[in-house]
């Protein structure tokens, strides 16, 4: 029974994640008509990127899932959990080399969040004239899928 909880929690907070980052990465772009657009493409790729991240199976995943669910439980009806918006550095190679956020509360939330955005490199480098920090906002929104019981696999796309 706990295990099948859990899955479901992990199902509709991936599902959140995935329809905030999507919404975090596409007003930014609409907003800046004078950036160039590698930029833009760019920010996108790694809002994905951090989004597959966030969705990965694994311990720190399931604790930051945790967390974060926590927040959105927590959460006052007129007042949703802020957005968690990350500054991140990336190198020449692809590699986060930095990033910044307000606290989730805890130091070991914050150092999940930090190992899961830093832990790899990004599958492309930064275009080399591209100002930084980039900056993305990872919001939780419900989603009425996973509020209906669909599984978090049939939310994502290919």
């Amino acid at each position: 029974m706990m295990q099948k909880r859990k899955r479901a929690v992990s199902g509709w907070l991936r599902a959140c994640l995935y329809a905030g980052l999507l919404a975090a990465c596409a007003p930014v772009a609409a907003q800046t008509a004078d950036v160039p657009q590698p930029w833009i493409s760019y920010a996108q790729l790694v809002g994905r990127q951090f989004q597959a991240w966030l969705e990965a199976d694994g311990d720190a995943a399931d604790r930051l899932h945790r967390v974060l669910e926590e927040r959105v439980l927590n959460a006052h009806a007129d007042a949703p959990p802020p957005a968690i918006v990350v500054r991140a550095w990336i190198g020449a190679n692809g590699a986060v080399t930095r990033v910044e956020f307000a606290s989730l509360g805890t130091a070991d939330a914050d150092a999940t969040l930090r190992q899961l955005l830093t832990a790899s490199p990004l599958t492309e480098a930064p275009p080399p004239d591209m100002l930084q920090p980039l900056r993305v906002r990872l919001r939780l929104t419900p989603n009425p899928e996973a509020a209906a019981g669909v599984p978090a696999s049939a939310t994502r796309t290919p």
